[in-house]
């Protein structure tokens, strides 16, 4: 109004305030009628729609899509944007367009997301028992253990890297699927690993044949040889780690102040941070790569080992949470 008074273009106007020039006449003839109390009753609310679901609605729809759609009524396990749009519309009686719907749910804090599986042990009070022990029980004995005897804490497991490579999801042109080449060979790569968690140290030795026990214990005399310190290594439930030839050398390196074992709860990947290492591994050296030969796989891998080797932090960063917890930057 001030603008108008000063004799501007409504062209002007709707520039600088940002709206059409419709807009600027509308707000003039309204003025024209109702004169100030137009102004002080005025109150700006924004451009755009009202929303078609209210917060309390959208935490509604939030805690259906988080309890399942077979919690519904549906008979599969797994949500659409066709059953969601279901639920919104006989819940609520709003009508929503597909394409804004994804973008309505990730501002409600829904993401799309790929599912992983966790075994029904875990919810067995034995088995919680165990997971509880290893946490407030063996796991503060060994740093107090392993500081004692000045020595080294590693955590070890095994690895197949395929050599037809792996999949994951990655950003690509809408309607063109990316596609990896595969000669379909069955053939793995298969490597023991041991990752030390003070230093972030990081041992690892091919396996050429398949994992068993006499292929473990060349693994662990590797180990042994690295360290002059005793070894207190995690490690879990593989059955050739318990293995009668294994368990007379691992005897008889603890007799020797050389090597002291210990066995992780039985499904808790999570209480072994160098699976996470795999995880990284498989993502910089086998996703969705091509190798024609097995050799190629082999130097992928290696290739990303070898990064773990020379830099110290990329070994510490899969050890964050836990060496936290332990009291340790």
């Amino acid at each position: 109004m001030l603008l108008i008074a000063k004799e501007k273009k409504a062209e002007f106007i709707a520039e600088i305030i940002n709206v059409s020039v419709r807009t600027v006449f509308r707000w003039q003839e309204r003025f024209m009628w109702e004169r100030f109390n137009q102004l002080s009753n005025y109150r700006y609310k924004g451009r755009g729609r009202k929303p078609k679901l209210n917060k309390v609605q959208k935490k509604k729809l939030y805690g259906i899509i988080n309890k399942g759609p077979e919690e519904y009524g549906f008979d599969c396990g797994l949500w659409n944007s066709a059953m969601i749009l279901e639920v919104i519309i006989k819940e609520f009686k709003v009508i929503f367009n597909p394409r804004y719907l994804c973008t309505m749910l990730k501002k409600t804090g829904l993401s799309y997301q790929r599912a992983w599986f966790e075994s029904d042990r875990l919810d067995d009070k034995k088995h919680k028992d165990k997971r509880k022990e290893q946490d407030e029980v063996i796991w503060p004995g060994i740093l107090e253990k392993a500081e004692k005897f000045k020595g080294v804490i590693l955590f070890e497991d095994e690895v197949s890297s395929a050599q037809w490579g792996s999949l994951a999801r990655t950003w690509a042109p809408k309607g063109g699927q990316p596609v990896v080449k595969t000669g379909g060979k069955r053939k793995g790569l298969k490597m023991f690993g041991a990752i030390e968690f003070d230093g972030g140290g990081f041992e690892y030795s091919e396996c050429d044949d398949k994992f068993n026990g006499a292929s473990y214990i060349v693994f662990l005399k590797q180990v042994l040889k690295k360290y002059s310190c005793p070894v207190f290594l995690i490690e879990d439930g593989a059955p050739y780690h318990g293995a009668w030839i294994v368990k007379e050398f691992k005897n008889r390196m603890e007799r020797e102040n050389r090597l002291f074992t210990y066995r992780q709860p039985s499904y808790s990947p999570d209480k072994n941070p160098i699976e996470k290492l795999w995880k990284n591994t498989k993502r910089d050296a086998t996703h969705l790569k091509y190798f024609p030969t097995f050799e190629d796989l082999r130097k992928s891998v290696v290739g990303a080992f070898e990064k773990y080797l020379n830099d110290a932090t990329k070994v510490i960063c899969v050890m964050k949470k836990l060496r936290t917890e332990s009291g340790i930057a």
